[in-house]
Parts: structure tokens; C-alpha cells; sequence
């Protein structure tokens, strides 16, 4: 992969519960370039009533990009290695979470957050995740899809309305619960189609992610036909990356959440 091909862009702004009673943005969002070409992104959404929620998804993006470091010193070669890999990649960013817990000190709850974390080499996609966060990959042609879906209980409609917005989050799972290993999520994608990605924490879902209905009437997730435009937008070097995080504090956005927002995207130039 030529990594100068593509861009990186971040947005992360304090939601309007956090803003209002002058708190600060609990949410993290780290990227690096690894060697061979390869990108590693992560973000962490901090969980408000947690009393370090901001220290919390600091060491676990910290300890992803750390884990990455070490996992992927080049690109593994075939599926198979990538699999490999990515395997220890999560055991990696559990582990290297809980030395920084520990480090610190205090219960584990009050440092509690959810996980993202991405390996980007096309035509693979790795990905880590632990709680509320999302995965949207976009293809050329084919557009955008939802990878990896937020942990949000849908209310089934008997009537699929013509446009729903998510409900809230329910039952919630963070890096500091009992039984995160449970939630625990990760796999590898193959796809030479592979044009963009975007890495969302719980505050934008209700913003950019959709509810679809099966005939059942149960609902599940979808990412938009106009999340394209999203990467459409950034892949002009000459839109500046603060657009994002202008885009982000936006009344619409604002209406959609109280939470902080982060969004982390690579788009292939």
C-alpha cells in the first residue's frame, strides 16, 4: 500500500451534557503510521459517570497503538498471517489497558471506556473492538457498509417507519467489565475495493448510523446512503480536516446526542 495515498482525519468535540456543565471531552482518538505502509487508528468513548473516563480511554488507546507497535512490526503476509496477528493485536490492547489500570491505581470501574482499534493495509482491514463503538468501510464502487455495529438495543417497530433514529444505548460493556472478553470482537477483511474507513464512538451513532427494519420488524443498524458523502468530502486535500470537527458541533449533531462525538477516518485519495 502506498500510505502517502491516503488521508487521515479526526473530529472530536465534547457533547453538549459535557459542554453545558463545563466538562471536558471523555472521548480519545490516536492514529500512527506503522512501518510497511500500514495505518493504525483507534478511538475510545470514556464512560461519562466513571470517574477517570478521560484517563480510561486515554490508556486504551494508548495501549491499541502500543499493541500495534508490537503486533504488526510489518505486514503479515496472506489471510492467514493477518489473522494471526490480529488475534494477538487483541489480546495486546486488553492487556496493555490493564497494566495501565493497575499502574494507576483505584477501582477498575472508574476508569471505564469502550475500544476501537483499526489495522489498515489494503486490501486488509483489521479491526478490535469492545463496547459501543462502530466500523464503517466504504468500496469503489459499492459504497459504504457497516462493519462492526454499535451495541445499541433497537426497539422493533410493527410498521418499519419511512426514517427512524436509534434509540439510546442499553446494557452498555467496557474494557473494565467482567465480562468484556465476551464482547470482545475482532476479525480481518479482505477487499481490494477498499476506499475508506471510519471509526465512531457512541455519541455520533444516533447522528450518522440509520435503523432498518427486517420483515420480522425487528431493527438492526445500517450506515446511510449519504455516509459516503463523508469520504467523498475528505478525500479533497483541500478541504480542511477542522471541517470534521465543525460538522461534529453542528446543532444536527448536537440534537442527536448529548454525548461526546469522535470520528477517525482513512480515505484512499
Amino acid at each position: 500500500m502506498n500510505a502517502a495515498s491516503w488521508r487521515v482525519v479526526a473530529g472530536s468535540v465534547a457533547g453538549p451534557q459535557h459542554a453545558n456543565v463545563e466538562l471536558s471531552n471523555q472521548d480519545s482518538v490516536r492514529q500512527r503510521m506503522l512501518p510497511g505502509g500500514l495505518h493504525a487508528l483507534a478511538v475510545a468513548d470514556g464512560a461519562g459517570p466513571a470517574a477517570r473516563a478521560t484517563l480510561g480511554s486515554n490508556f486504551a488507546v494508548e495501549a491499541a497503538i502500543a499493541a500495534a507497535v508490537r503486533c504488526f512490526p510489518e505486514p503479515p503476509v496472506g489471510l492467514a498471517g493477518w489473522r494471526s496477528a490480529t488475534l494477538a493485536f487483541a489480546d495486546e490492547c486488553l492487556s496493555g489497558f490493564d497494566e495501565e489500570v493497575a499502574h494507576a491505581g483505584g477501582p477498575r470501574a472508574d476508569y471505564s471506556t469502550t475500544l476501537l482499534a483499526v489495522i489498515l493495509a489494503p486490501p486488509f482491514l483489521a479491526y478490535v473492538c469492545v463496547g459501543g463503538c462502530f466500523l464503517v468501510a466504504q468500496r469503489d464502487p459499492g459504497g459504504s457498509s457497516l462493519v462492526v455495529a454499535p451495541r445499541a438495543v433497537l426497539v422493533p417497530a410493527a410498521e418499519p417507519p419511512a426514517s427512524a433514529v436509534n434509540p439510546g444505548l442499553s446494557g452498555a460493556v467496557y474494557l473494565t467489565s467482567p465480562h468484556r472478553d465476551e464482547d470482545l470482537r475482532h476479525g480481518v477483511l479482505a477487499d481490494t475495493a477498499l476506499s475508506g474507513v471510519a471509526l465512531g464512538t457512541g455519541g455520533v451513532v444516533d447522528g450518522m448510523l440509520r435503523a432498518a427494519y427486517a420483515p420480522d420488524g425487528s431493527a438492526y443498524h445500517v450506515a446511510p446512503a449519504g455516509f459516503d458523502e463523508y469520504f467523498d468530502t475528505f478525500r479533497d486535500d483541500a478541504v480542511d480536516a477542522r471541517v470534521l470537527s465543525r460538522r461534529l458541533r453542528s446543532r444536527e449533531f448536537a440534537a442527536s446526542s448529548g454525548d461526546d462525538k469522535t470520528l477517525l477516518m482513512a480515505v484512499r485519495r
